[in-house]
């Protein structure tokens, strides 16, 4: 989720869960659960050393179950000092875990992986229900917010509200995705493919957006659904972003699935084998859970091959963390690079 959305979302539990006597301020408890609540996304900082540090340390120990304790307790001590001593650290710890907390609850529901038991595991939990933008989402904790302000006499209750709200928004949403997966079972002979697993993940801009991926061994089967549509939308390649990712749902009797080879097409499936278990790409294959190659270069001088992880792949609108390498075919010398846009530069 969003870090404007997490901090929103501290503010609003901050308010719903406030003692009848509350010895702080109602808007030093709301300021306060919106700052911790944005606090775990400082882990954005490792990006400047670099996209693998980003990849390895993003949503890790800031956003550990295991560490949510000790977080809340430096956090509440450091509120301790910043308001000059005059509320005591205990008082501030229960609003800080609570904060922490429902950043984990927002992180988990998107398809990115939070590695909540971080350090001791690098095991990545994600249930899919939210995507990472969800204005839905967003929509319904600023509603909250804005009532809780506007009755302030009940803004616990307005609050507490606007938490039952949020969590029925996510239960249908969990509702969606298994009617995404049923489609997946009612429009292809899963069996037959040998299929390991049925991946569904929210998509951006509606939550009836579904992408839908039966991985098998060595291939994916993409499907974009839309769970309610009656008719095709169409884009144009001039047309605006917004407009070209809504037109890839299709609706729900439109059956297209796209074939994607895990390691591309015969001609470069040995080459693509040997870039993707390579000592360098370790931190590569440790991030992507639905790796895929993304596009194979066949250079006069050199050859490339690029990764992508199918959670983050929009056909041919937007593809992010691309990875690769190239080989000069003479000297066999490689060189292992990140795929900026169409621009390639080396990753550390």
């Amino acid at each position: 989720m969003d870090t404007l959305t997490h901090a929103l979302s501290g503010m609003l539990v901050t308010r719903a869960s406030r003692p009848k006597q509350d010895v702080l301020p109602l808007w030093l408890a709301s300021l306060a659960g919106f700052l911790v609540a944005a606090f775990p996304d400082i882990d954005f900082i490792s990006r400047y050393f670099g996209i693998t540090a980003f990849m390895t340390y993003h949503r890790s120990v800031t956003h550990s179950i295991l560490l949510l304790p000790v977080w809340a307790g430096l956090l509440a001590v450091v509120l301790h000092w910043l308001t000059a001593r005059r509320y005591s650290w205990q008082i501030f710890f229960p609003l800080c875990a609570l904060s922490l907390a429902i950043h984990l609850f927002g992180d988990v529901i998107t398809a990115y992986g939070t590695k909540v038991l971080a350090p001791f595991s690098d095991y990545r939990l994600a249930l899919p229900t939210t995507f990472i933008i969800d204005i839905y989402f967003t929509g319904i904790i600023v509603l909250g917010l804005v009532l809780s302000f506007v009755f302030r006499q009940h803004a616990k209750m307005v609050a507490l509200g606007g938490l039952f709200v949020l969590l029925i928004y996510v239960l249908l949403q969990n509702y969606w995705a298994s009617e995404a997966r049923e489609h997946a079972y009612a429009s292809v002979p899963v069996d037959k493919l040998g299929a390991n697993q049925i991946h569904v993940m929210p998509q951006p801009l509606s939550p009836w957006h579904w992408k839908v991926v039966i991985e098998t061994e060595d291939h994916y089967y993409i499907r974009y659904l839309h769970l309610y549509r009656e008719t095709i939308q169409t884009a144009q390649a001039t047309d605006s972003m917004l407009k070209r990712i809504n037109a890839l749902y299709l609706p729900a009797d439109e059956v297209q699935w796209e074939l994607v080879p895990r390691y591309g097409l015969k001609y470069s499936q040995d080459f693509a084998k040997q870039i993707w278990q390579h000592d360098n790409m370790q931190a590569i294959r440790d991030f992507m859970m639905y790796p895929a190659v993304y596009r194979y270069d066949n250079l006069p001088d050199m050859q490339c091959i690029w990764f992508a992880d199918q959670r983050f792949v929009l056909r041919n609108i937007r593809s992010p963390f691309v990875f690769g390498a190239c080989q000069h075919k003479q000297s066999q010398a490689l060189k292992f690079l990140q795929l900026d846009g169409d621009k390639p530069q080396p990753f550390s």
